[in-house]
């Protein structure tokens, strides 16, 4: 049976580059994988493609009125399927919420995705997509677990909040994706790990293993690789394969029922000045309660 599983997260914080790298350790461990590519840039699947870009349904459809398993899916690195969903500019017809309704309504006549008969379909949806159109189509397709990945960058904890929210949203419309942790990406020290723990904390979810920041990502970037390829016995490989293990664990189990509990606004600004104090003390080498007496 093939399982879908959901990558969210806001514009930049790499989580395309995670994605890819995900898909080539587990391509590499012997499952067959297809990677979807949710976004306008079209460019999800380019490291697992030596560099270069996988044409989007939404410009064959465009081109030629018509697509299929044959034209629609690549094959790249050790064979994996590669697929772009793209969006198409204003006034195409294919950038609306109904347009990536049709194209998905395509993929399922023409059977595009069951033809791969894929052990794992991952979708990789940019923040900057119509998230709500997204969530709704692959969650009554059977989509489980939603993963967010984030740094420690203040907005991309907000976009995850925000995320949370719809999640929520959705759930109390009848479309409920059972939710698999927070990812965090580009981690730069345990500030940073601690920084997010607590946001964890604060919205009742859990984190999977971190992934730090490493130029060994982008120099395999710049070959047009994933660093599961050009960078095989790397150290950021191993961050790479053990998250893609655990990945697989969580998809395998049974869902979990807890979903995230959103925090409010004026909460999360709270939470947020917190820790501004908690970085200008840190700064500024200041004590309270005694510590330093």
């Amino acid at each position: 049976m093939t399982e879908h599983i959901i990558f969210y997260g806001k514009g930049g914080v790499g989580k395309t580059s995670l994605v890819s790298n995900i898909s080539a350790a587990l391509t590499e461990s012997g499952l067959k994988i297809l990677q979807v590519g949710c976004g306008s840039g079209g460019d999800s699947c380019s490291t697992l493609n030596g560099g270069l870009p996988v044409p989007a349904v939404s410009d064959l459809l465009r081109e030629n009125g018509h697509v299929s398993a044959a034209n629609a899916v690549y094959s790249g690195f050790r064979n994996i399927s590669m697929m772009e969903i793209g969006e198409s500019e204003n006034g195409s017809g294919y950038s609306t919420d109904e347009g990536i309704r049709r194209i998905f309504e395509v993929i399922e006549q023409e059977q595009i995705i069951d033809s791969i008969n894929a052990d794992y379909v991952l979708y990789d949806i940019s923040g900057e997509s119509i998230f709500a159109v997204y969530h709704e189509i692959l969650g009554r397709n059977g989509a489980n677990p939603v993963f967010i990945v984030t740094t420690a960058d203040f907005m991309s904890l907000k976009k995850a909040n925000c995320i949370f929210e719809s999640l929520e949203r959705f759930g109390e419309s009848g479309i409920t994706l059972s939710f698999g942790g927070l990812i965090p990406n580009c981690i730069n020290n345990t500030f940073e790990d601690y920084f997010i723990a607590d946001f964890a904390g604060n919205t009742l979810t859990n984190v999977l293993g971190r992934i730090p920041r490493s130029l060994v990502v982008r120099q395999c970037e710049l070959y047009g690789k994933t660093v599961i390829e050009a960078s095989p016995l790397s150290n950021q490989s191993y961050f790479y394969r053990k998250l893609a293990n655990q990945i697989v664990d969580i998809s395998l189990a049974p869902p979990l029922k807890k979903q995230p509990k959103p925090m409010p606004s004026d909460k999360m600004q709270t939470w947020a000045h917190e820790w501004a104090d908690r970085l200008y003390a840190l700064e500024n080498g200041l004590v309270a309660g005694g510590e330093a007496i």
